[in-house]
């Protein structure tokens, strides 16, 4: 019999995930030249490095701003003096978050940052979400993408582990569903457990007097259970998600 936990048991709820990419690099238009006067370390705001901008229409040569000193010329709709960044799409909804250290986008009044996890996040997880030291300064746990400087949408699981939300849909197409930091469960099983439930009562257990003590990992609690050979639930939570200890 399949006692296999598949895609239809797990209720995802996806508004946990967020849309709080960085900004990007300077739009090179025509309106105006970079001088990389100091070259430093070229990381993902090539713009910092900046000291000197050079005017394309009038050729004033100039400390980096958002309009021409000479001519007058707006350079960038959104000009960031901290990053040195310019864009002309302002639809992106740009904002300079000085905790950061970076633009993003999105709109800063849908933004707040939690100095716990070190991150802008939406105002949707503001009084929800699991706050982990330094959330978003660690890699991609299935990509291994430093997840702060990343141009992706991430997900916050409901343990305050942070992975991108692409790779969190990869786990769920392979049924994989416990984070893979903590082994926590990624999302509402409780429907998968009573499936898990309704199965397992129609079959046989030919270690009826084995016991073993199990190990929660969606709540940390210690069980002495029966044992059985597919799967053993915790006293505590009734979840299926433990192991044997």
């Amino acid at each position: 019999m399949d006692v296999r936990i598949t895609e239809g048991d797990a209720a995802y709820e996806l508004r946990a995930a967020m849309r709080f990419l960085i900004a990007g690099t300077a739009t090179m238009n025509q309106r105006i030249r970079l001088k990389l006067i100091l070259l430093g370390d070229m990381n993902f705001h090539a713009m910092n490095c900046s000291r000197q901008v050079i005017c394309s229409l009038c050729g004033t040569e100039q400390e980096v701003r958002q309009t021409c000193i000479s001519c007058g010329v707006c350079m960038g709709k959104y000009f960031c003096e901290v990053c040195k960044l310019f864009d002309d799409d302002v639809s992106k909804e740009q904002y300079h978050c000085h905790v950061c250290g970076i633009c993003r986008i999105g709109g800063r009044e849908n933004f707040f940052h939690c100095s716990k996890c070190g991150c802008c996040y939406s105002k949707v997880l503001k009084n929800s979400h699991a706050c982990v030291e330094g959330a978003m300064h660690h890699d991609c746990p299935i990509c291994f993408e430093y997840l702060f400087e990343s141009r992706n949408d991430v997900s916050v699981l409901p343990c305050g582990h942070t992975i991108h939300e692409k790779c969190l849909k990869e786990m769920k197409e392979h049924c994989q569903f416990a984070c893979p930091l903590c082994s926590k469960s990624v999302c509402d099983m409780s429907k998968a457990w009573e499936r898990l439930d309704a199965e397992l009562a129609t079959l046989s257990n030919s270690f009826d007097d084995k016991m073993v003590r199990i190990l929660c990992n969606d709540c940390g609690a210690v069980s002495e259970v029966q044992f059985h050979l597919i799967a053993h639930k915790c006293h505590n939570c009734k979840s299926y998600n433990t192991r044997q200890i």
